[in-house]
């Protein structure tokens, strides 16, 4: 007896304890898969111009495409030493590598490696390079720096260029001075003579200050602000004339409340040099409030987001009893009932920021919100820290909760930097209820099935000026350019994954023109109503507007009798455009028209209200029909679930061809394929225009006041002064390639020629000269018959000029190393 019912105290305690063991083991691996997101390891890399910081780099896990990494430019000076200084945080660095290749990546101009790193009282580590290969001048390089750290090799990325008389640190050091006494009401009154007139048109709004604004706004109000974080400056462009420079930073404040607020800053400044001093071209300042529930945020009226860009995006459950919204690179949401305010995702820590935490190069779009509370988001751009610290990429979560998690579905690695997966992604990025993932990449549609990592490529060759998303991005349409189907128009709904075809009738053709509501907008045609001058510029007229719905069923046909339908914006609420009469080779306007939104859209729960204080000026509210819960919100920060193996690889290569960027205020601003669409973008944006090979196309304020080129120095083929395209660029060969400038104006032009690039000007219907120089009064104009070179008045000039179409056409040398 005794035995058996030692047996079983034996087995009982056998029990007890592999119970016990079984749940700790649970316990310990649900630990590790909910866990607050890895701190930010990698080091920082900045340029060091005289005693000031400047272009301060992340790094990168992965190497990287070099012409989609513009990031900063860093200029070289006739010595072409580079000062580096590093930030290594807790990580430890060994040595320092880098590499100088040309701006498309092609051919690698220098590399060298340095051992010994020079430790500098603040901590930071810093060496000196000289570069020694030939740089041609004014040509961008791609610069690579790559750091042995202790987890391995990192990546950082700026451009070099060799200019002369940049008086950068002088700029810099103005930036510095000016963003100080802003910060500062009795320093502040010095800035008066670099601001222009003061506006006086009403409220302050932060989040859009300019050098208009009046000297009271640009010195930050009532706000009263103090330096929180203090910024680098970032060089985005430097010429012999202008300079161009982002500083970002942080400002803190104290409420209503006497509690302390924090401002992200983004500060952008375009300057002159002049003997006696600086001066100020254009200032631009947005400030945005991160968002604090432990503030008083919520009362009858809403929530209460504070100084930010009036965009808000969010979107809510069925009812509206939940809203998710994005607020300055973190998404949160909020239930009104209850007061539970959920800090869903943010690469920011609770506190000990530092800039590698608030840096705000990604983007975040909401997919649905569920009656639940759950949440489906993408989350692109650069990664701060995490699993995917260093990497550039889309990342698919689901935010659960019930478990108040954050499941990382799927993370699609990308070689491009935040601003070119922007322009891609921006277009579309759409999960549907079976969770298949779809993106317009480098001109794929791209199909990623969530659960099983798979993908597929349901279109390729999609040209982006074809492609039209609708508001929800529920269905999409594009033009087929080539194959069998070339001419017709498909249309997918992403949620059934149907397609159909729209046919164009003999004769005739199709364009996508964009989404009313779920119904698809598109033009009609005919082949005689493509209008094509001699260097194959094309201009449309569309004869029939038609509103479709996916299921075929014609919403709305619109015409006019003898006038041609151009110019077509789609909105969600009207589609606009003008109607044109056919004169010759072009269409002229006649007057304005459009087709209004018939469908009355239902009572939205949610929506953006503009209020106004007097401290912190316009701020912006979300008010949602439901009640809020006006006691103290409930906050809660979700966890992080991490995954083994999320990661799926797309084919993200750009396909070749000839692009122009045009950069204005610190960041990419459009992509063209017509280099005069850009160069025009760019006059009106203050931005400069560059090529894939990363060559000045065309810059703002940096025209010489005269120039006058030696007509010896000019190719024989240019001399012909031949103004048409094909011709031209045949007889150019490899030499260069033709820019057609098309549409611009005169002064547009005399860019190139002060760049040594000589233009054609078209003059008559079979006559042309070569632009060959310029000064205050004259165009100096090269004859190919007489082979004479003349002045001629600059407005005879702009008047001849225009009477022939302003056609003007000019080369770029190819890079050959």
């Amino acid at each position: 007896m005794m035995k058996i019912l030692r047996k079983e105290v034996i087995l009982l305690v056998i029990f007890v304890a592999v119970v016990a063991g079984t749940s700790f083991l649970m316990n310990s691996q649900s630990t590790d898969n909910r866990s607050d997101m890895n701190d930010a390891t990698l080091p920082e890399v900045m340029v060091k111009i005289g005693s000031t910081q400047a272009n301060k780099m992340y790094g990168y896990r992965q190497q990287m495409q070099t012409d989609f990494m513009r990031g900063s430019i860093t200029p070289l000076d006739t010595t072409k030493k580079v000062s580096f200084e590093i930030n290594p945080y807790d990580d430890t660095v060994t040595g320092l590598a880098y590499e100088v290749r040309t701006s498309d990546g092609s051919k690698v101009m220098e590399n060298r490696k340095i051992k010994n790193l020079t430790k500098e009282d603040n901590g930071c580590l810093s060496t000196e390079i000289e570069i020694g290969s030939d740089l041609r001048m004014n040509q961008e390089y791609s610069m690579q720096i790559t750091l042995d750290t202790s987890e391995g090799e990192v990546y950082y990325y700026t451009r070099v260029v060799s200019r002369t008389q940049l008086n950068t640190e002088a700029y810099l050091q103005f930036v510095r001075d000016f963003s100080t006494k802003c910060l500062d009401k009795e320093q502040a009154d010095t800035l008066t003579g670099y601001l222009e007139a003061e506006d006086i048109s009403g409220g302050t709004n932060y989040n859009n200050i300019s050098i208009s604004s009046g000297l009271f706004n640009i010195s930050w109000g009532s706000l009263s602000p103090k330096l929180y974080m203090e910024g680098v400056p970032l060089i985005d462009d430097i010429n012999e004339t202008t300079a161009s420079i982002t500083l970002d930073y942080q400002v803190s404040a104290q409420d209503d409340e006497g509690k302390t607020e924090i401002y992200d800053v983004t500060e952008f400044y375009r300057m002159r040099y002049t003997e006696t001093r600086i001066m100020l071209l254009d200032f631009k300042r947005s400030a945005t409030k991160v968002f604090d529930p432990s503030q008083k945020v919520v009362s009858d009226a809403g929530l209460l987001l504070g100084v930010r860009d009036k965009n808000v995006i969010y979107a809510s459950d069925s009812s509206g009893k939940i809203v998710a919204f994005e607020q300055d690179g973190d998404l949160w949401s909020y239930a009104p009932s209850s007061g539970k305010i959920t800090r869903i995702f943010s690469f920011r820590k609770e506190e000990d920021n530092d800039s590698r935490y608030v840096r705000n190069e990604h983007d975040i779009k909401i997919i649905r919100v569920a009656d639940n509370g759950d949440v489906d988001f993408v989350l692109y751009g650069y990664m701060n820290r995490g699993v995917h610290e260093g990497y550039s990429g889309v990342c698919v979560y689901h935010y659960n909760s019930d478990r108040n998690v954050v499941e990382e579905k799927v993370f699609i690695p990308s070689t491009e930097s935040y601003e070119f997966l922007k322009e891609d992604l921006g277009t579309l990025t759409y999960v549907n209820k079976n969770n298949q993932l779809f993106l317009l990449f480098a001109q794929k549609l791209y199909q990623v099935d969530i659960e099983t990592g798979t993908s597929q490529v349901l279109e390729e060759g999609i040209k982006q000026n074809h492609f039209v998303v609708s508001d929800t991005k529920a269905h999409a349409a594009w033009l087929i350019e080539s194959g069998d189907d070339a001419g017709k128009i498909r249309e997918i709904e992403f949620d059934s994954l149907k397609t159909r075809d729209i046919s164009p009738e003999s004769g005739k053709n199709l364009r996508a023109l964009g989404f009313m509501n779920e119904d698809l907008v598109y033009g009609i045609l005919s082949d005689e109503d493509i209008l094509t001058d001699a260097n194959g510029h094309e201009t449309e007229g569309i004869s029939t507007l038609r509103i479709e719905s996916f299921k075929g069923k014609v919403k709305k046909e619109y015409r006019q009798d003898g006038l041609y339908i151009t110019n077509v914006t789609v909105g969600s609420t009207m589609v606009e455009f003008e109607l044109s009469a056919k004169s010759g080779n072009a269409y002229t306007v006649q007057k304005k028209d459009n087709i209004m939104n018939n469908k009355k859209a239902s009572g939205s729960q949610i929506d953006v209200a503009l209020i106004t204080t007097n401290r912190a000026g316009t701020l912006i509210r979300l008010t949602m029909t439901q009640k809020p819960e006006t006691d103290s919100p409930l906050l809660v920060c979700s966890k992080i679930e991490s995954t083994e193996d999320s990661s799926v690889t797309l084919d993200t290569t750009v396909p070749q061809g000839e692009l122009y960027y045009v950069y204005a205020y610190g960041s990419l601003d459009r992509i063209y394929t017509d280099p005069a669409a850009a160069v025009k973008r760019a006059d009106a944006q203050t931005g400069v225009v560059l090529n894939r090979a990363q060559q000045y196309v065309w810059e703002r304020g940096n025209k010489k006041t005269k120039l006058q080129m030696n007509i010896e120095d000019v190719p024989e083929s240019i001399r012909t002064a031949n103004w048409k395209k094909k011709e031209l660029q045949d007889s150019l060969g490899d030499m260069g390639t033709v820019i057609d400038l098309t549409g611009c104006t005169l002064d547009n032009v005399l860019y190139e020629v002060s760049a040594q690039r000589p233009v054609i000007a078209k003059t008559g219907e079979n006559s042309s000269v070569v632009i060959v120089g310029y000064d205050e009064y004259n165009t100096y104009l090269y004859d190919p018959a007489t082979g004479q070179i003349s002045p001629y008045g600059m407005n005879d000039s702009t008047a001849l000029f225009e009477s022939a179409g302003n056609v003007f056409l000019t080369y770029i040398e190819n890079v050959i190393e």
